[in-house]
């Protein structure tokens, strides 16, 4: 899989389980989830609700926690807003 391939599925997975993604992610670099609320400025009760599925924080949150928090590039960012908006027209007009 090229680096390109590996962004795509990064993105998927950032649009399809968001939750699931900061969680390995924080799992994978052993930050506690007080590390991570540090980093992106909440609590870490509420990372932990994103992370179980109990809260759907708003896209200005996701990319706070994709930038501040999972270390994200510009690239990475802007394919993950051009993927998220383009899903969200097609589930708009369905």
């Amino acid at each position: 899989m090229n680096n390109e391939e590996k962004k795509l599925e990064l993105v998927n997975q950032a649009i399809d389980d968001f939750g699931g993604l900061l969680q390995d992610y924080r799992r994978k670099y052993f930050l506690t989830l007080e590390d991570m609320a540090s980093l992106v400025g909440c609590s870490a009760s509420y990372i932990h609700r994103i992370e179980h599925g109990k809260r759907n924080p708003e896209i200005d949150f996701r990319i706070k926690v994709l930038t501040m928090g999972m270390n994200w590039s510009t690239e990475e960012i802007y394919l993950y807003l051009e993927e998220f908006l383009s899903r969200e027209k097609v589930r708009k007009t369905e």
